[in-house]
């Protein structure tokens, strides 16, 4: 069979969806039955498409879904005893989702084996109690219980979105639900963060934190942003080679970051400042762009007096990573001695 017209699902643990789905397909005729695994993914661990099912049969996409069609209500009419089965383990893991869930999530949660996933699927067409929600702008593709509170979804997800534009930066879990519950006592501590996850609008990023998607710090593009994030959640000045390392090691990026481009881009952005040997900070930590003797003009124009030497080394160490011996040069060509350990700018 052409696997190109298939979609593959991703491997993980295995429950007896499989099994049971072979016994409640049992009844119906040979070819509704292969049909029906072929669509699903449980022959093979993928999803044929309908075309490549009709191409099998010599039949038109619009016959393999009318048999798919017919064969599930058949199904649903009938009953068996291994559909209530199944039922029960999806309608537990959904409330375990306090009722509502993401459509990969619940399968990753149930099964994360193949086929076993491609089972689930075919059950969560033909169970009752359980909801499907075709994804749109404010929601994910999800399923749901039959009595989920959407207006209670609604009032979580609207004040999370305020919270978030007001605070114009993304926040803990801890904080996500400290704000939403104390601005409204009626939507339960426990609930927020799943009803956050299946928002189409919010996420939480590889931190840990929840922002809006179109916020960097959420969906970084590109390797200047990924290392903004980087440097911005590690709070210290990083080796370059350090940040693209660590845009790799918290997933960041789907490709192997190549240290000497993230080093490129950290010297085009201005938001990034160069402290020592390959060594940058962020500039709103109050590091500022310029050599070792800008550094002493701006502390000389800011003291407005002579400093001693160890004032001057401190000040200059706090914002660059430079050998000690590399500030006395500098201060030594570029600035007068006034007494035996005090410094000023040359008239």
């Amino acid at each position: 069979m052409n696997k190109s017209k298939k979609v593959k699902v991703s491997e993980k643990r295995d429950f007896a969806a499989v099994k049971y789905m072979n016994a409640v397909l049992d009844f119906l005729p040979e070819r509704a039955d292969k049909i029906i695994k072929m669509r699903f993914g449980v022959l093979d661990g993928y999803s044929t498409t309908l075309e490549g099912i009709g191409k099998k049969y010599n039949i038109t996409r619009e016959r393999v879904r009318q048999i798919i069609r017919e064969a599930i209500a058949k199904i649903k009419k009938k009953g068996d005893k291994n559909i209530l089965l199944i039922e029960k383990e999806i309608k537990f893991a959904i409330e375990k989702s306090n009722g509502i869930i993401k459509e990969e999530k619940l399968l990753n949660n149930l099964s994360q084996n193949v086929k076993t996933q491609g089972a689930i699927k075919f059950f969560l067409k033909v169970i009752n109690g359980v909801e499907f929600r075709v994804g749109g702008l404010e929601i994910e593709k999800s399923f749901y219980l039959k009595d989920f509170n959407f207006e209670q979804w609604n009032k979580c997800k609207d004040i999370a979105k305020n919270v978030l534009m007001e605070r114009k930066s993304a926040i803990s879990s801890e904080e996500v639900i400290k704000e939403i519950s104390s601005i409204d006592s009626t939507i339960k501590k426990d609930v927020i963060l799943d009803y956050l996850d299946v928002c189409k609008e919010i996420k939480i990023n590889n931190f840990g934190k929840w922002g809006m998607i179109d916020w960097s710090d959420i969906n970084p593009k590109g390797a200047r942003e990924k290392a903004y994030l980087i440097m911005k959640e590690y709070g210290k000045p990083l080796h370059f080679t350090k940040v693209a390392e660590f845009i790799d090691k918290h997933g960041l990026s789907k490709k192997k970051s190549h240290p000497q481009t993230v080093h490129n881009e950290l010297i085009k952005d201005k938001r990034f400042v160069l402290v020592g040997r390959g060594v940058y900070a962020l500039s709103e930590w109050g590091y500022k762009r310029g050599t070792v003797k800008d550094v002493l003009d701006d502390i000389f124009k800011q003291s407005g007096k002579p400093l001693s030497k160890d004032e001057i080394l401190n000040k200059v160490l706090a914002s660059r990573k430079v050998k000690k011996s590399t500030i006395m040069i500098n201060l030594n060509n570029f600035f007068v001695r006034v007494d035996r350990n005090r410094y000023t700018v040359k008239k």
